[in-house]
C-alpha cells in the first residue's frame, strides 16, 4: 500500500526533487564557505598586523585628502 502511495503522489515527488536541488545547492555553497573563511581569516590577520599608530596616520591622510577634494569641488 505504501508503495502504491508513493507511485501516485506528486507531493513526494516533488518532494524528492527539492532534496535533491538542496544537495546540489549545498555542493556548490561549500567552496563559496570556505573562500569566505578564508578571506576573514587573512582580513583578520591584516588587522591584527597593523599598527594603532599608522592606523591613526592613514586616517588624517584620508581626512585630509577628502577635505581636499570637498575644497577642490567647491
Amino acid at each position: 500500500m505504501a508503495k502504491e502511495i508513493a507511485k501516485e503522489s506528486p507531493v513526494i515527488d516533488a518532494l524528492r526533487k527539492l532534496k535533491e536541488e538542496e544537495a546540489e545547492l549545498l555542493v556548490k555553497l561549500k567552496p563559496l564557505q570556505e573562500a569566505i573563511g578564508a578571506l576573514e581569516k587573512i582580513v583578520d590577520k591584516s588587522v591584527k598586523k597593523v599598527k594603532p599608530a599608522k592606523e591613526n596616520a592613514e586616517t588624517a591622510s584620508v581626512e585630509e585628502s577628502v577635505q581636499e577634494v570637498v575644497e577642490d569641488a567647491q
